[in-house]
């Protein structure tokens, strides 16, 4: 294999470029031919691919040297080399502005020519290098930035990105939604992993597509049991009613899946607004969590549910009677003696994009 460096020479004088080639073959290159205009050097480059390029800055034809080599540097990156008898500094700076990888002035010193070639072929090695680097570190940026996006909501990839940490906030009012699969352990245990897996991708994917439909944030799955919020981390005025609009997306999206799965499944939804503190822990893997008793209650409230169902707390329930038909359902023991009352949302009063403009 031939790994003689590569040149293509552009001289409109005959005799001088034949001069230039001998030059080269005897320093050691391989000369792939000479051309006397712009357009024929542009086109022998494109064609033969030369490692450098010999450019004269007077040639044939209307374009320059100069117009010929910014073509050539910029569509195929290539470097080259002025070598012309034009001195005057008018030329010489007109020329600096094309960035050439080396300026040799006729007649040539065959030392200096040689410098400037392997100078040149070292500058642009070195050049592609660190470009395959930066393409290669904007790639991992990119995938970072993609990460991160998937682990936490975009105001807390901003904060992180700004400040370099991210500061616990509370938040007066949110709502949150806890879900989980009825008789999930009695079903799971005759499947292959493999098979449980893949229908629980399935349908969280599903419920992540509902949940940002109406703006929400998913904060993590549990097992079978799956957590959303509304009006965090950028607080809303409509949370309570978006949560309970993807709540019932999700339900019907079950129904639908079960016409057609092999596996039925039913969850249990419960709903409780209220206040909490979010941020961020962990070390080496990070969560977005949040903390308090509407955590608790929450939690509570869809136990206390049933199949199929979304039961939700009477300060929940103030928050989105005006959007949906619930009925009564009792009262449950949270701690000690402290009972609150739940409701059952039967069904939406109005639609979504009547009731609110989503995510505002």
């Amino acid at each position: 294999m031939d790994d003689k460096v590569k040149i293509l020479i552009a001289e409109d004088e005959n005799i001088i470029a034949k001069d230039i080639e001998n030059t080269l073959e005897r320093l050691g290159y391989r000369v792939l031919g000479s051309v006397r205009s712009g357009n024929e050097v542009i086109e022998k480059s494109k064609q033969l691919n030369p490692d450098l390029v010999l450019m004269d800055i007077i040639l044939e034809g209307e374009m320059s040297g100069i117009e010929a080599a910014e073509i050539i540097m910029a569509s195929f990156t290539i470097p080259v080399i002025y070598l012309t008898a034009l001195a005057d500094n008018e030329t010489l700076q007109r020329a600096k502005i094309t960035e050439p990888f080396g300026y040799v002035l006729k007649p040539f010193d065959e030392r200096a020519l040689h410098s400037s070639i392997e100078m040149a072929i070292y500058k642009h090695k070195i050049n592609q290098q660190l470009k395959e680097r930066t393409r290669e570190l904007e790639e991992e940026r990119i995938k970072s930035d993609r990460l991160l996006h998937n682990i936490f909501p975009s105001e807390i990839v901003k904060e992180l990105k700004e400040t370099g940490s991210i500061k616990p906030k509370e938040f007066p009012m949110v709502t949150l939604l806890f879900t989980d699969f009825q008789g999930f352990t009695e079903i799971a245990s005759g499947m292959h992993p493999h098979e449980l897996v893949s229908e629980l991708n399935d349908i969280f994917n599903n419920f992540d597509l509902i949940v940002n439909k109406y703006a929400l944030e998913k904060l993590k799955t549990m097992g079978d049991s799956y957590m959303v919020a509304g009006g965090l981390p950028r607080e809303t005025d409509n949370h309570a009613s978006s949560v309970i609009f993807a709540a019932l997306d999700i339900l019907d999206y079950l129904s639908e899946r079960n016409k057609i799965s092999k596996y039925k499944w039913e969850i249990r939804a419960g709903v409780h607004s209220g206040n909490v503190i979010a941020g961020v822990v962990g070390k080496n893997k990070y969560t977005y969590d949040v903390w308090g008793n509407t955590v608790n209650i929450a939690s509570i409230m869809e136990k206390s549910s049933l199949p199929g169902k979304i039961c939700v707390t009477s300060a929940t329930y103030l928050l989105i009677n005006g959007c949906f038909e619930c009925h009564y359902g009792g009262s449950i023991d949270i701690t000690g003696d402290d009972k609150v009352d739940k409701y059952f949302v039967s069904r939406k009063k109005l639609d979504p994009l009547k009731a609110f403009d989503i995510g505002k």
